[in-house]
């Protein structure tokens, strides 16, 4: 027989499990077996298992429960395999005087093999510290699967009798991990200490090993969210800020340059599947846009950016020599000059030359320094956006700007990365993405000088003027071909003089002429004499050198529909614009919009960036603004704007009644105006693909237009719609600019029940960014307000907001106060969908405190009124619930079924995202009983769709499947 108390109670003979009966008796069973070898007094028994109110039935209830215990340990003798049991090392129940002692031996009973292993560590102490005594430690600690006697009741599980076996568990895991650190084995104890550290989150000590030995073992990224996870949980739960020894170790982090620095050791062999650095698979980005295919000239400059790997003075070019070393540091190119000179293009071409060199991947962000927008990319969002392209997921990307930075300098430690900085604004925009191992190339681009970045961060300039006349030439002649360029030199030269040798308007000229292939290229250049008026803001050429002569030559070949779209386009926030949303600009039907844009793309005006996606210029969207301010009245231009809006706000409430269709509430909107094109996702990923491609890179701007334009109605719809989703993508900061829009417009507007959506919508934020106070502060606020306006339903939303903030603080009891009222208030508002939210929210919390019974029948109730109100999508949440409960009560059979349940209904919702995510808690389950092979195949499935959704959360499931594989190849101690 063996029998495991250090987890959940569980007994087997003969390889099989055995049934240990009902919660009570598992408790007598449980307390016996951590006192095992010492008389336990009926008393005391009696005073364990009822506290201070047993029942007069309390001494036969002990008796009862005692004797089926006997006949349960005595059943080892009763089988074939159990005749030939030595029965004075067997497991067996004595009757003492007043009460009972359980006797067992390290041979039967996990608790006593694991004394017995940490006294043989412990007898190797006087030789200092060894292998064998780690060794000898870590499989004692092996030998631990969870909290002591786990599934117990918990008001059981906290008396000082089970807490002393946690205690002795902590210690001896706190001696291991420090034995680990001298010896440099941190990596061969990893997979004891995280689970430790997960079953005592607030014990400083063992959270400070954990942080270290993550570092120490190449993972940084996972030491600093540890590290995070850590300070939040004191802070919330404790009101305290880390202490010295976590504080050293995080500092440590931030200060080392290498992998390895914390304590150095020699490298661990490697467990099989996992890289020498310890990372799981890490992703490789590869952002860079298209090379343009008729690339012409720049030869010194190229030269001059091959110059950047040199190591010194000696060294060939990247293209002379492919076996040169990389600098000993992080390389800075800064690509500068004037508007429309093709430092992108440059960037990008060389980038695609070079992109082998970078084992580690290329990011590349446009960080729009000089969108006439406004728009421009923070270094906050572009850390967020390569954090997450590097595989880490959105929500373990800290808030604050130093631990921001920290992760990301060290996420980019020990990879060797081609980092395309696109037009940056200065060199304060650029500094805070300055990160990678040596070897990494950053290569910025800008109208600033970037000084300052030259000055003290070491960066390669390389001034970028126009194309020598040679090269202004050669990109006509790579555009129009060498015979028509051939029979007219002095035409080609005119027409790149007039261009200004510029590379945009000998793009968009050279487009022009060769859509007239009959015409002369002297009767074209003859058009481009004469004109004036400079696009002063934008060019620091001769002014003979017209650039605007080149653009008003090509807007002028254009078709009437053609011209007024181009102008419209002007009106758009951002560079990027989808045809849809120019169709509604435009006031025409999709379709009929396409062959305009289409035209633009010919000419060159416009860039077609994926179908039916375009991008404009900055420089063309000035001269656009001009256009249109000069031939469109004021009321034309409010009234394209206005459909723009609409397009926007009405798209965006469909596309979230698509991902969430019982959870979205749609708020009364002005009537459409006529011409207004608005999309309906076929689906959910069709529904998140337009939301993030869409309307969130320019989401702000559009709630900033329609506040101005005084739609108060289409400010309150986009935070309505965009609050859930902005939350699943962990888009917090985001998520608090639109609501503030939103609380502004309110209070405008005098609008109580949008005032009391909005608080309601940044507290959750604030809190989700730990910033507590002022979580508190709006929840309170919107509970006021939405009591004033007599919104029950908004009330009800209120409390299960704090009451999902009482969770994360770990006060369960809170939570549930909150959530019963949230349930009254549901009912009084006849809300079905709601009160199934709550009660699937109640049985989530009951998990948390492990009250699985209890949970299984809230979660249940959940099931029938969602099923009842027709929502999939909360019937399949409650089904996923469901399992999960049955899951730590160790019944695997229901809890694969009830999984099963959610999957098919997400499948049969297409929501990609959540069937992933049932896919991983399956994996779990056949985990769980040992089942490897399926665990890793469900897991491989859930893996296969995020990549398809480029989800964070993927970086997390590829871990699982390193941990199955790993556990497969290594038997646990013995």
């Amino acid at each position: 027989m063996w029998l495991t108390v250090m987890g959940p109670l569980r007994a087997w003979h003969d390889d099989e499990e055995l049934d240990l009966g009902p919660a009570k008796r598992q408790a007598l069973l449980a307390l016996l077996l951590v006192r095992s070898g010492q008389p336990t007094s009926l008393s005391t028994i009696i005073d364990v298992l009822w506290g201070d109110a047993p029942p007069s039935s309390a001494a036969n209830v002990v008796y009862r429960h005692a004797a089926a215990i006997r006949r349960l340990l005595e059943s080892q003798f009763g089988t074939r395999s159990g005749a030939g049991t030595d029965r004075s090392s067997a497991t067996r129940l004595v009757r003492v005087s007043g009460g009972y002692r359980l006797d067992a031996s390290p041979a039967t009973l996990d608790l006593l093999r694991f004394r017995e292993l940490r006294a043989a560590a412990e007898a190797t102490a006087g030789s200092g510290a060894t292998t064998d005594r780690l060794r000898l430690l870590s499989r004692a600690l092996g030998l631990s699967r969870g909290p002591t006697a786990a599934g117990i009741p918990p008001h059981i599980a906290q008396h000082p009798y089970f807490v002393a076996v946690d205690s002795e568990y902590l210690a001896a895991m706190k001696e291991a991990a420090a034995l680990a650190t001298t010896l440099g084995e941190q990596a061969s104890i990893l997979d004891i200490l995280q689970p430790a550290a997960a079953q005592h989150p607030l014990d400083e000590v063992l959270q400070a090993h954990l942080v270290q030995s993550l570092a120490s073992t190449g993972r940084q990224a996972e030491a600093l969210q540890a590290y995070h996870q850590v300070r939040t949980r004191l802070d919330e739960q404790l009101g305290i800020a880390p202490g010295p020894e976590l504080q050293s170790v995080y500092q440590e982090i931030l200060r080392r340059d290498t992998p390895g620095a914390l304590h150095p050791a020699p490298t661990p062999p490697k467990p099989p599947h996992q890289h020498a650095d310890q990372r799981p698979h890490p992703v490789r980005p590869a952002q860079l846009p298209p090379d343009l295919t008729v690339f012409a000239g720049r030869t010194a400059e190229l030269t001059q950016l091959d110059g950047l790997f040199r190591s010194d003075p000696g060294t060939e070019s990247d293209t002379a020599s492919e076996g040169a070393h990389p600098r000993p540091t992080v390389a800075i190119g800064a690509i500068v000059g004037m508007a429309g000179v093709g430092k992108t293009t440059l960037a990008v071409h060389w980038a695609h030359r070079v992109a082998h060199r970078f084992p580690d991947g290329q990011l590349y962000l446009n960080m729009r320094g000089f969108d006439p927008g406004g728009a421009q990319v923070t270094p906050s969002e572009a850390r967020r956006t390569f954090l997450t392209a590097l595989g880490v997921p959105a929500r373990d990307i800290p808030p604050g700007h130093d631990a921001q930075l920290g992760l990301y300098r060290s996420t980019a430690a020990g990879l060797r990365l081609l980092i395309v900085l696109d037009n940056v604004a200065d060199s304060d925009h650029v500094r805070p993405l300055l990160a990678g191992a040596p070897g990494t190339l950053v290569l910025v681009t800008s109208r600033d000088r970037l000084s300052g970045l030259v000055a003290t961060e070491g960066a390669h300039p390389l001034m970028l003027t126009e194309l020598n006349p040679d090269e202004a030439r050669q990109a006509l002649v790579r555009r129009l071909g060498t015979r028509r360029t051939g029979a007219e030199p002095a035409a080609v030269d005119e027409i790149a003089a007039h261009c200004a040798r510029l590379p945009l308007a000998l793009a968009i000229a050279g487009a022009q002429a060769a859509l007239f292939p009959e015409r002369r290229l002297a009767s074209i250049a003859s058009e481009f004499r004469g004109r004036t008026a400079a696009l002063d803001a934008f060019t620091d050429t001769d002014p003979n050198a017209d650039i605007r002569s080149v653009f008003s030559w090509s807007y002028r070949k254009l078709a009437p529909a053609t011209a007024r779209m181009f102008r419209l386009l002007a009106l758009h926030p951002g560079p990027v614009i989808a045809a849809s949303t120019a169709a509604s600009l435009a006031g025409t039907a999709l379709e009929p919009t396409r062959e305009p844009l289409s035209e633009l793309v010919r000419a060159h005006l416009l860039t077609e960036q994926a179908p039916d996606l375009y991008v404009l210029h900055d420089l063309l969207g000035a001269y656009a603004r001009e256009l249109l301010r000069t031939s469109d009245p004021d009321d034309r231009r409010e009234l394209s704007v206005r459909r723009m809006l609409d397009h926007y706000v009405h798209t965006a409430l469909a596309a979230a009644t698509r991902l969430a269709p019982h959870r979205t509430e749609p708020w009364p909107l002005p009537p459409l105006q006529p011409g207004t094109t608005v999309q309906t996702p076929p689906d959910h990923e069709g529904a998140a693909d337009w939301l993030d491609q869409q309307l969130l890179p320019v989401l702000l701007q559009v709630a900033d237009q329609a506040a101005a334009h005084g739609l108060h109605a289409h400010v309150c719809q986009l935070g309505l719609a965009l609050e859930r989703h902005l939350d699943r993508l962990a888009h917090w900061e985001q998520q608090l600019a639109l609501q503030r829009i939103c609380l502004r417009s309110a209070e405008t507007q005098g609008d109580l029940s949008a005032a009391a959506h909005a608080h309601r919508a940044l507290g959750f934020a604030h809190g989700r960014l730990g910033q507590h106070d002022e979580a508190h502060t709006h929840l309170l606020r919107a509970l006021s307000l939405f009591t004033e306006a007599g919104d029950p339903r908004g009330q009800a939303a209120t409390h299960r907001s704090l009451a999902f903030r009482a969770n994360a603080a770990g006060r369960h009891e809170q939570a549930l106060d909150h959530y019963d009222r949230a349930l009254s208030l549901y009912r009084r508002a006849g809300d079905t969908v709601g009160q199934g939210s709550v009660l699937n929210e109640i049985g989530w919390t009951l998990i948390l405190t492990s009250d699985h019974r209890a949970a299984l029948d809230h979660c249940a109730r959940a099931i029938e009124l969602c099923n009842s109100a027709g929502d999939l999508s909360g019937e399949a949440a409650a089904l996923d619930s469901l399992g999960y409960a049955h899951h730590h009560l160790g019944e695997y059979d229901h809890a694969l079924k009830h999984y099963q349940r959610a999957l098919t209904v997400y499948r049969r919702l297409k929501d990609r995202y959540l069937e992933a995510d049932v896919l991983v808690h399956i994996g779990q389950a056949h985990f769980a009983r040992g089942e490897s092979d399926l665990a890793a195949r469900s897991w491989e499935r859930a893996l296969s769709i995020l990549d398809t959704l480029r989800h964070p959360d993927a970086s997390l499931v590829r871990r699982q499947l390193d941990e199955v594989r790993a556990f497969a190849s290594h038997p646990a101690p013995n």
